[in-house]
């Protein structure tokens, strides 16, 4: 198994692609333009082995194939209503949802056989803040956090409509002035955990599928505040051994360090300090590895982790374009 991480720098319009060895080295092997464009969201569709990222000023969506080496060469592109925010898709890759922060809205396209979306199919307005958005494990539930209304907004996902496939069924209201941004699951299908930017903490959400809810059973700060009281929280990972949760925040540069336990819970262990404005990071397929990027060191940092207590020791230190904003990993 060969690793590609892709890191998109936006202030120099690019996407830089490396080469993430056993041993925790990276080699940079392709920078490639995009549209001379800032690019903001990317996202992975491994089965179409296909990356899409968002760009701005002006609005589109540009469609890379990923080459045999994990290289990238465009392939196409469409217009998008507003400034994207945030990509990803149903587990199937037949559909594409865009969340749009500024325009507080969310967007569903359908990915046709030549692995280009369409013009969105459905909007969902009045999400102020629309930030995430993923489809859970189950592939029936999308969940969208719009982080200026405190929800967690939840879809009916209908895999068999073309035209409609979701549906606005519920929502989660979180603690005012949180600030809900990011969030991942867990593997066993039943929970997951939410960031929240404005009060730096972490919620544990249970999720029924059967009544189409979820259901809040723990809030638990970044790290101990002393007399912080401002926040810039970013970025949450998930060891796929669903044993230790990471996240990050930009005002103190740092990401925490939690062990999960056996009721799905959080407890905090510790917290370093990282590249500086780390608002992106990833884990390795292998869970040998956290890769963290600084918007303003521009730079990236390799981080071994250890399988016995989570541990972050620091490998290996490059320098990146400027204003990374993004990174993310795949594997061939």
């Amino acid at each position: 198994m060969k690793q590609i991480i892709y890191v998109v720098t936006a202030t120099n319009r690019e996407i830089e692609v490396w080469e993430l060895y056993y041993t925790g080295k990276m080699i940079l092997i392709q920078i490639i333009n995009t549209d001379n464009k800032e690019g903001q969201p990317i996202t992975i569709l491994k089965k179409r082995k296909k990356l899409y990222i968002g760009i701005r000023p002006n609005y589109q969506i540009l469609v890379y194939d990923i080459l045999f080496n994990g290289t990238l060469k465009k392939i196409g592109k469409i217009n998008i209503p507003y400034s994207p925010n945030y990509l990803s898709t149903d587990k199937n890759e037949k559909f594409l949802f865009c969340s749009y922060y500024h325009a507080g809205c969310l967007s569903v396209s359908y990915i046709n056989n030549n692995h280009i979306p369409s013009q969105p199919i459905q909007i969902f307005n009045n999400l102020k803040g629309c930030h995430s958005v993923h489809v859970d494990t189950s592939n029936t539930l999308v969940l969208t956090l719009a982080l200026l209304d405190d929800r967690i907004y939840i879809f009916n996902l209908n895999n068999n409509n073309l035209k409609s496939p979701l549906k606005m069924i519920n929502y989660a209201i979180c603690k005012k002035k949180s600030g809900p941004r990011h969030f991942i699951y867990h593997n066993n299908k039943k929970y997951c955990y939410s960031i929240n930017e404005l009060n730096g903490t972490i919620d544990v959400w249970k999720i029924n599928n059967i009544k189409k809810n979820i259901k809040n059973i723990q809030n638990i700060d970044l790290f101990y505040k002393n007399n912080n009281n401002k926040f810039w929280s970013s970025d949450i990972q998930i060891t796929s051994c669903n044993n230790y949760l990471y996240a990050s925040d930009r005002i103190y540069n740092t990401i925490s360090v939690f062990k999960i336990n056996t009721q799905k819970k959080l407890n905090f262990m510790y917290k370093i300090y990282t590249t500086k404005q780390p608002k992106s990071f990833i884990i390795d397929y292998n869970n040998k590895y956290l890769i963290s990027v600084g918007q303003k060191s521009n730079t990236m940092i390799v981080y071994s982790i250890s399988m016995a207590n989570g541990y972050l020791n620091k490998m290996y230190e490059y320098k990146v374009g400027k204003n990374p904003t993004w990174i993310t990993n795949y594997k061939i």
